[in-house]
């Protein structure tokens, strides 16, 4: 949670800064490391409270698992706990995709491609998360869009939901 704290205000931040197209997003980018006063302090750690927050997440999974606290009554929390990793790994790699240089554009690429050989849903699927075929302006937009409003917005809503059913259900578990 307070990595999550710390993401959305440097996030804030950052927001000041980051020009959303295919032309202005690595300049962006760079500018705030180089020129911004600060820029890259904030920008780092923005960057590590992100790798951060995917470790501890994980690691909360494996100690819920190792204790067995995803056992009843906690089952609808381990559910809970399983969307909050998923969306702590859509939103890295949603802002890994935000620098828009040579590695995230074929990380998109190849993200995209994925998407498309699901069966049946795929192509809708993956013009949903990742725009269209093509890399244009629209494609960024939507990742920003994901990145900073609407994966955040699940996650406050899973969090909430999450604490709450950790009172309802008794408190945490007992250690092993």
């Amino acid at each position: 949670m307070w990595m999550f704290i710390l993401e959305g205000l440097t996030g804030a931040l950052l927001i000041l800064h980051y020009v959303p197209t295919s032309g202005g997003a690595y300049a962006s980018v760079q500018s705030v490391a180089h020129v911004v006063p600060y820029g890259f302090l904030v920008r780092n750690l923005h960057y590590w409270c992100g790798q951060i927050m995917v470790v501890l997440v994980a690691l909360h999974m494996v100690r819920v698992f190792l204790t067995g606290s995803y056992a009843a009554p906690r089952r609808m929390n381990w559910t809970i706990g399983i969307l909050l990793l998923v969306s702590t790994l859509m939103v890295d790699f949603t802002g890994y995709l935000l620098v828009w240089d040579s590695r995230s554009f074929w990380a998109w690429t190849v993200a995209r491609n994925l998407m498309e050989t699901v069966p049946a849903v795929g192509d809708a699927t993956a013009s949903l998360l990742f725009g269209p075929g093509e890399a244009v302006d629209s494609v960024i937009v939507r990742i920003y869009v994901w990145h900073i409003f609407l994966i955040p917005s699940l996650m406050i809503l899973l969090m909430i939901w999450h604490f709450w059913r950790i009172r309802r259900d008794g408190g945490i578990s007992e250690p092993l």
